[in-house]
């Protein structure tokens, strides 16, 4: 009973000094590397092969893509337990162990792929590891809106992040490599890993329980629980956010998840390779993450994103030519350029979307508004693989074509100038959807706006400045005799001119 007592003392919330939120900020940091390092483990292009080898039809593997933002629906609950016990750290606690024990469940499956209703099986302890997330997702955000200084927060989530991305690229290189040389089954390789994916989840309940809580703020309306969530819509700026991050997430969701299926079973690469592609943009995300934190707390999240989007757009638009009309010898260098620029891209929207949903969510009634905000961008992002995996069978067989003709009298001569089948129409439905989602972005307000020639003029300068002192000399001497030599043109041009003029 007295370490009950004791225990539940430690983790009741108080008012932090400056050393135990230094202290804390410190753990949450550590969170962060553990957090990826367990989902690098057990999510992306990992589960996608192990939900083929248990023979998972498309369908089932849209849902499974679909499972983190689906089960965001249950912030609802979340939001509930959070208002009601005020206490943020022992809920992350309790629901975030209910994922770990399914991960652990996953490791033992992976032994036997072949079971009857494996991949079944295997949806279900996914779903209830994404529920228990999403109940710790309402507490964590408000948690984190309480404990992190403002004035920081830009710098910190982008130095997290960074860790974070550096965490992922080591995880990524490291199975790559390790499933390349793994000399017995491939289903024990993926056991061994959900189980250390599973040990890196449970030292994040040590973290959770280091990590200090604030007292919750009084919350300053009287209305109910469910009058708070309806006036959230009625916050005109906060509503067009949300509109905003809706239908983008509805977009992205509807072509990314399912680049590993066209890399694995179109263009027929090896799944080493696809695990270098995502490493490749994790280490730019590391490299420019820094940069793009400098530039949110120097200017404003909306100007980072209006720059950052139409690149992500950018490269769903481009995977439609990896493959026209079909794997061709610029495949693997236009991957290459896809996925880098999926790296500076995805680096300015994860940081600055989730940034400006903390800026903009008032004191008070912060749980409310993030919340809201998660569960109908989940909604929008879950239902859009699941879409995806219901039509892939029926756009299989589908062709769109555009023909250039020409006839002479003669013969006639057809150029094939665009050819759209299967996972296409998804690529290029999210490039329109996605192009449609800036212009809710465009009318959000936020402190700090400039124009975006400056946030790119100052991301540009902060990463040349991050660069090691060689790269340095090298950019420096490369743009110097770049003038060089734009001054000798315009001096021959020059003398051309009068040469003529006389």
């Amino acid at each position: 009973m007295d370490l009950k007592k004791f225990l539940l003392n430690k983790i009741t919330p108080k008012e932090l000094s400056e050393s135990e939120v230094k202290s804390s900020l410190n753990w949450v940091l550590q969170d962060g590397i553990f957090a990826q390092l367990f989902e690098s483990l057990i999510a992306g292009p990992i589960l996608i092969a192990v939900a083929l080898m248990m023979g998972a039809s498309n369908a089932l593997i849209g849902y499974l893509v679909a499972l983190p933002f689906l089960a965001n629906i249950f912030q609802f609950l979340g939001i509930f337990l959070v208002e009601k016990y005020r206490n943020r750290r022992a809920i992350c606690l309790f629901v975030s162990s209910l994922g770990r024990f399914c991960i652990l469940g996953v490791a033992i499956l992976a032994l036997t792929p072949n079971a009857p209703m494996a991949a079944v099986i295997l949806a279900v302890c996914y779903t209830f590891r994404y529920i228990g997330n999403a109940l710790a997702g309402s507490a964590w955000n408000s948690w984190m809106k309480d404990l992190i200084p403002s004035k920081i927060l830009g710098s910190f989530f982008a130095k997290r992040l960074g860790y974070n991305m550096a965490t992922a690229l080591i995880a990524s290189l490291s199975i790559a490599l390790c499933l390349k040389i793994w000399p017995w089954k491939t289903n024990t390789f993926y056991a061994l890993t959900f189980f250390i994916a599973f040990l890196a989840g449970a030292y994040m309940m040590l973290v959770y329980y280091k990590i200090g809580e604030p007292p919750m703020e009084k919350n300053p309306s009287p209305d109910s629980f469910l009058k708070r969530i309806f006036k959230v819509f009625k916050d005109t700026n906060f509503s067009r956010l949300i509109m905003f991050l809706g239908t983008w997430n509805f977009a992205i969701n509807l072509a990314v998840p399912f680049f590993t299926v066209v890399l694995l079973e179109s263009l027929h690469l090896e799944m080493s390779f696809v695990l270098i592609l995502t490493t490749l943009t994790q280490v730019v995300n590391v490299l420019v993450m820094r940069s793009w934190g400098k530039v949110s707390d120097t200017f404003n999240n909306k100007s980072i994103l209006l720059i950052c989007a139409p690149l992500y757009v950018l490269c769903i638009f481009l995977f439609l030519f990896t493959g026209f009309p079909q794997r061709h010898p610029y495949t693997i260098p236009l991957l290459v350029f896809i996925y880098a620029l999926m790296g500076v891209a995805q680096a300015g929207v994860t940081l600055a979307s989730n940034n400006i949903a903390l800026k903009l969510a008032p004191k008070g009634n912060a749980t409310i508004y993030l919340s809201v905000n998660s569960m109908v961008n989940a909604l929008m992002a879950g239902t859009a693989p699941i879409l995806g995996g219901m039509f892939a069978d029926y756009f299989k067989d589908k062709k769109l074509s555009l023909l250039f003709r020409w006839f002479d009298g003669q013969k006639t001569e057809e150029l094939n100038l665009l050819l759209i089948s299967h996972w296409d129409f998804f690529f290029l439905l999210a490039t329109i959807v996605a192009l449609l989602s800036l212009s809710f972005l465009s009318k959000i307000k936020e402190e700090g706006q400039v124009n975006e020639r400056v946030v790119i003029s100052s991301f540009l300068t902060l990463c040349y400045e991050n660069l090691p002192t060689p790269h340095k000399l090298y950019v420096f001497l490369s743009r110097k005799k770049y003038k060089e030599k734009l001054a000798a043109q315009k001096e021959q041009t020059l003398i051309i001119e009068q040469t003529q003029a006389n």
